[in-house]
């Protein structure tokens, strides 16, 4: 493993080691966790923007097939 350094203050220190003490983890651990659930977190965020634009588009394609579908119904023929 690499070793990675972090400067904390004295506050973010003692949330840290209070939350290992909490979780039985190493402060190590806890930020591993939390670095990989952010991750997790960001991917999300990005699956929700990407289903939530693909709905959009649908919907836009929907309305357009719709009236085109009234103007070819409503030629006479």
């Amino acid at each position: 493993m690499k070793t990675i350094t972090v400067k904390a203050d004295d506050r973010f220190d003692s949330t840290l080691t209070k939350l290992a003490k909490s979780l039985k983890m190493t402060k190590s651990g806890v930020i591993r966790a939390a670095v990989l659930n952010y991750k997790k977190q960001l991917d999300r965020d990005a699956l929700r923007r990407r289903i939530r634009d693909a709905s959009l588009k649908t919907r836009i394609q929907a309305k357009q097939a719709a009236a085109d579908f009234d103007s070819a119904n409503a030629d006479g023929l």
